[in-house]
């Protein structure tokens, strides 16, 4: 089959972050006071701001949904009800097929959180957003320093010892900041976020985050997740394709995964417009490249069948 005559199958294709909300049952902070970050990061974002279920997801899918996908905490006051919630939502429909639940390394309860979330199946992973920036608009974390302090250093090592994948949420110039963590924990899975998200999309920024992509792409046990494209580079192909690219050729296929970041991205395109751009990206890959591009990867990344 040659990459033109590619007629991607449904069930090789896993979305490997998406997000739910439940505001009947759960409390958002980032809701009940809309934030001036999120607004600076689209200034239609709050029009995700209602309940979007596993039933509006597949809305949005359309007729032939992927064979499985991955929810992610979506910033809830309470992660561990956000996280039982989705388990019932698993158990009563098989979606989400798994869920990445939201931790504080520094809370004094972390180690019963971990426990917790060990009790729900559907839990493959954890994350908590380390976005840092000069510029108070981009800082989606709380903090500048977590990756150097001990105490969250210690909480990360009950995350490794509780064989959860870890979520890397950091921008590209926070990179070169994670490399103790990443050498100190060559057996955790870790999963990079929104492509290693880079500030500077200039010619010297795309440079500078193909060099951090590189350093990071040295540790075996970090693969990279395409959730946000649209967000981040815009819902164009012509903006999207060089650093897909470049990162698939850097991590390469079997270390990368397709997601769509809805519905935060659906305000920007469609899941065919997605699908439509990222097939044509990868139109020249190999059928086992494509294959583990948009399956693959998180199947193993996130244990699923």
């Amino acid at each position: 089959m040659t990459g033109s005559e590619l007629q991607l199958s449904w069930e090789n294709v896993v979305d490997a972050h998406h997000h739910l909300i439940d505001t009947r049952r759960i409390d958002y902070p980032w809701i009940d006071q809309p934030s001036p970050v999120l607004k600076a990061l689209l200034a239609n974002y709050y029009d995700i701001a209602h309940d979007y279920d596993a039933g509006s997801y597949l809305g949005d899918v359309g007729d032939e949904p992927p064979d499985a996908a991955v929810a992610c905490e979506f910033g809830a006051a309470d992660g561990l009800a956000e996280a039982r919630l989705v388990q019932l939502s698993a158990n009563a429909t098989g979606w989400p097929s798994a869920f990445i639940g939201a931790v504080d390394l520094t809370s004094p309860t972390l180690a019963d959180t971990l426990a917790r979330y060990h009790e729900l199946p559907v839990v493959r992973a954890v994350r908590q957003p380390l976005y840092w920036a000069d510029d108070r608009l981009r800082r989606l974390g709380a903090r500048s320093d977590f990756l150097t302090d001990p105490a969250w250093l210690r909480g990360f090592e009950l995350v490794a010892e509780a064989d959860l994948t870890w979520e890397l949420l950091v921008y590209d110039q926070q990179l070169p900041a994670a490399e103790v963590l990443l050498r100190s924990y060559p057996s955790t899975r870790i999963v990079l976020e929104a492509t290693g998200w880079p500030l500077d999309q200039s010619p010297d920024g795309f440079r500078r985050w193909e060099e951090r992509l590189q350093a990071v792409a040295v540790h075996p046990q970090v693969t990279l997740k395409m959730q946000g494209l649209a967000l981040i580079f815009g819902p164009a192909r012509a903006r999207v394709e060089p650093w897909v690219r470049s990162a698939l050729n850097i991590f390469g296929a079997g270390r990368c995964m397709f997601a769509s970041h809805f519905p935060v991205d659906r305000l920007l395109w469609s899941w065919q417009e997605l699908l439509d751009v990222l097939r044509a990206v990868c139109s020249d890959f190999s059928e086992s490249d494509r294959y583990e591009f948009f399956a693959g990867c998180a199947r193993r990344q996130y244990r699923l069948p």
